[in-house]
C-alpha cells in the first residue's frame, strides 16, 4: 500500500492510542520520514490532532452502531473515519472509502458498515461534554464557575484551532 495522509495519520494514532505516545512528539517524527506533499502533511496533521481532540465524541458516534467492542486497532480506525465524517469536512464517500482501504481484509466489511451508518445519522448527543469531547469534570468545572451559556461558549471556542495571521513581512503566527 502506498503512503497516504490517512495511513500516516493511522500510524500516529495507533502509537498514541496503544503505546501512550504524545501526538506532538510522534507525528513530526513520522512526517519527517514520509514523502508527502505539504498539503498532505497538513491533512495528516489535522486528522491526528482532530481525531485525538474529538476522541470522546467519535467513540460516542461509533458506539451507537457496534454491538460488541471492536479490537483496539479497529477502534482507532473507526475513530479516524468518524472524525473525517463528522468533524473533518471530508465528503462521506471519500472518508468511508479511504478509511476502509486502510482496514485489514477481515475487518473491512465491519468498518464499512459502521462508517456508512455514522455518515447518515444525525447524532443526538447525550450531553455537551460528549459532543465537545471534554471529560465530564472539565465541563462541570466550567458550569460551576460561570453561567451555562458562557461555559458552553468557552468549551466550544477551546475546541476550534485559532486562526492564522500573516504580516506583510511574511511572518506567520496564530492569534493565540
Amino acid at each position: 500500500m502506498s503512503e497516504t495522509s490517512r495511513s500516516i495519520a493511522l500510524s500516529a494514532l495507533m502509537r498514541i492510542d496503544h503505546d501512550g505516545a504524545y501526538a506532538n512528539l510522534v507525528l513530526p517524527t513520522i512526517l519527517s520520514r514520509s514523502k508527502l506533499s505539504d498539503a498532505d502533511r497538513r491533512f495528516a496533521t489535522d486528522l491526528v490532532y482532530g481525531t485525538t481532540r474529538m476522541r470522546r465524541a467519535c467513540d460516542a458516534l461509533i458506539d451507537r452502531f457496534v454491538m460488541s467492542e471492536p479490537d483496539d486497532a479497529t477502534r482507532t480506525l473507526l475513530r479516524l473515519g468518524a472524525y473525517q465524517l463528522v468533524f473533518g469536512g471530508v465528503p462521506p464517500h471519500a472518508a468511508v472509502s479511504a478509511t476502509v482501504d486502510l482496514a485489514p481484509r477481515k475487518t473491512s466489511g465491519f468498518v464499512n458498515a459502521v462508517l456508512r451508518k455514522v455518515s447518515t445519522v444525525t447524532m443526538i448527543w447525550p450531553q455537551d461534554a460528549v459532543r465537545l469531547s471534554y471529560p465530564d469534570w472539565i465541563a462541570q468545572r466550567f458550569h460551576k464557575e460561570m453561567s451555562a451559556e458562557d461555559a458552553l461558549m468557552s468549551l466550544e471556542r477551546m475546541n476550534v484551532p485559532p486562526p492564522v495571521s500573516m504580516r506583510s513581512d511574511g511572518y506567520v503566527q496564530d492569534e493565540s
